[in-house]
């Protein structure tokens, strides 16, 4: 059994529509089979591709070959993802998975779907496709039932008002009204044993399901069902790293692999780096690229058309656990938008999160370090040679980390969404992190409790997250008492040693490194922003030569997942891109891109 494997994101499919995936091999290259790997949607999607990888590599340590992929319309594959026919481009996505499997010299394949990921697999396979061997773990019974949960996950976090027009807003993405009632309408079909080629079926389901259709797939004949506690932890959005099921998860591959011989045969994979994606008028090239010393991925979006000028690069950030992807696919269709107008943009994964570095298996990452500063610096250094040319975008953590490149590198630009942590040191940050480590400590080891128990009673609410509820508000008064009645000298010394967080330290120093700042902040933001002295350090800072400005959203979330958020970035990022290209590129090309739209 092989030791080692290999670990490739790659771009596949059509050239006029090419998909993003990633492929795991066995290190040489001897595979028994294929297995594809079909994620769920939205921000569940975006949060599993760490169980993506581990249950990848896990299969590739036992001679397989995996593909994890991107479904057209979402992560970096191909399309726009509010189209009409978004629900028939993922079950497609499906297809041209299973083709690469096989392209490669997979001459047998077994699929995994997890969660809305199982509906799309099963409506693939209605359609009279072949798969040998398929696994649903944790299925939704219905698309109804996914985006009614859902959806109001959405108002929740984002607030009531923010539905829009002709869409169906998810945490994580969008779909339009058509493509929303299609989905609503898949069903989990009959067993399929013995239909379409498929031998075998694993359904990893929770002991006290309700969902009839889930509960009768778990009974039905010639179907292997597994029943394990823990997945409503696994599929609950949280502010710390989504807990693995790894109970489930070795279940899988114990099933997986007692399934299918061990003769091997050999693979020949063929992975693409360099792709031109659709957009709206003008087509744009994407490139992966691993960014040294520690091989950090990123994917970067060019013009068709080089400008002999230096181009402007737009450099973005991800917050606390988020992909590159940024929210609501906001970084991957903005870059497109970007490109499209003759700039270029580079997005990436920080060490340990999403597709960068090792596959981190512990249940939390340290949100703010001294490493990933280093390696934020490095990024922006890689995306563009010229500080005159780099624009920095960052949400909360990652607009921390935009700032810090700004201040050893410098930029022409920064746009700080909802930043919190108005300190340069990471140690004001200490305490704040201890708590969100316990707290996920604690959740992930009563998820391991309830796994092995298999009563599928949850994690409940964590000594430490109660002790933050009563101590928060003392903690708000206290700070605001600092800020309205301390003498501005004293708290600057208490800033410059780490005590307290003064917007005044981090903006004047930008601002002598010739930053522009953009300030854009959520109602909850702009009220911290302004208890912490922002306001009159805006007002001391108007002499400079770039001054920063604040842009208040009267409505949205700290997330950036509300559409008024979204507008607000993409309104601050996009002129400035099209400035740059402006002695370049027709008129037509300039004045399009505040309405850009990805095909």
């Amino acid at each position: 059994m092989p030791l080692t494997t290999t670990e490739v994101p790659t771009f596949f499919g059509p050239s006029e529509s090419p998909l993003f995936g990633v492929v795991h091999l066995p290190v040489d290259n001897q595979i028994r089979g294929g297995v594809l790997i079909c994620g769920s949607l939205g921000k569940e999607g975006m949060e599993s591709v760490r169980l993506h990888r581990i249950l990848a590599d896990s299969l590739a340590r036992r001679g397989f070959g995996v593909l994890h992929f991107d479904y057209l319309g979402l992560g970096d594959s191909a399309y726009a993802q509010v189209r009409d026919d978004a629900v028939a481009n993922w079950v497609a996505s499906v297809g041209h998975a299973l083709d690469y499997l096989t392209l490669i010299g997979a001459e047998s394949a077994a699929a995994i779907g997890i969660r809305a990921g199982c509906l799309i697999l099963d409506e693939y396979l209605a359609q009279s496709h072949t798969v040998n061997r398929v696994v649903y773990l944790d299925p939704y019974g219905t698309g109804r039932r996914y985006l009614r949960e859902h959806t109001t996950l959405f108002r929740l976090s984002a607030g009531e008002d923010a539905h829009t027009p002709g869409e169906v807003s998810i945490i994580g993405g969008r779909l339009s009204d058509h493509a929303a009632a299609e989905f609503a309408a898949l069903r989990m079909g009959a067993n399929p044993v013995g239909a379409h080629g498929v031998n075998n079926l694993l359904l990893v389901g929770r002991p006290a399901e309700t969902d009839k259709r889930v509960t009768a797939l778990a009974s039905a004949e010639g179907v292997d069902s597994i029943i394990t506690g823990g997945l409503p932890e696994c599929a609950r959005s949280q502010d710390v790293l989504l807990p693995i099921p790894f109970t489930a998860v070795d279940s899988i591959i114990q099933w997986i692999d007692g399934k299918v011989p061990t003769r091997t045969h050999r693979a020949v994979p063929q992975y693409l780096t360099t792709v031109t994606m659709p957009a709206e008028g003008v087509d744009v090239f994407e490139s992966i690229e691993r960014i040294e010393p520690n091989g950090l991925f990123a994917i970067r979006t060019l013009p068709r058309r080089r400008s002999p000028a230096p181009a402007k690069t737009v450099l973005f950030f991800v917050t606390a656990n988020d992909l590159h992807v940024g929210p609501a696919r906001e970084w991957v269709e903005l870059s497109r938008c970007i490109a499209a107008a003759g700039s270029q943009a580079v997005r990436w994964d920080p060490a340990g999160q999403g597709l960068s570095g090792q596959i981190n298996r512990g249940p939390w990452r340290r949100i703010f370090s001294k490493a990933d500063i280093t390696d934020s610096i490095a990024v922006a250094r890689h995306a563009c040679q010229d500080a005159g040319q780099l624009e920095l975008v960052g949400i909360c953590s990652g607009s921390w980390y935009a700032a810090q490149a700004a201040r050893s590198l410098g930029a022409q630009s920064a746009i700080l969404v909802n930043p919190q942590v108005w300190n340069w040191r990471v140690t004001p940050t200490l305490l704040q992190q201890w708590g969100v480590q316990k707290e996920a400590l604690h959740a992930n080891a009563a998820l391991h409790a309830d796994a092995a128990s298999d009563t599928g009673g949850g994690a409940g609410e964590s000594r430490t997250k109660r002790l933050r509820a009563l101590l928060n508000p003392a903690r708000k008064r206290t700070k605001s008492f600092m800020h309205n009645h301390l003498p501005r000298y004293v708290l600057r010394v208490l800033s410059r040693v780490g005590l307290v967080w003064l917007p005044e330290d981090v903006l004047t120093t930008l601002a002598h490194r010739g930053t522009d700042v953009t300030l854009i902040a959520s109602p909850e933001d702009a009220e911290e922003f302004t208890a912490r002295g922002g306001r009159a350090a805006l007002d001391r800072l108007q002499w400079t030569l770039r001054p920063p400005r604040l842009i208040e959203i009267p409505t949205g979330d700290h997330s950036a997942h509300h559409p008024e958020i979204l507008a607000a970035i993409r309104n601050a990022v996009l002129p400035v891109a099209a400035v740059s290209s402006s002695e370049h590129f027709a008129v037509s090309d300039i004045t399009s891109i505040e309405s850009c739209r990805i095909r």
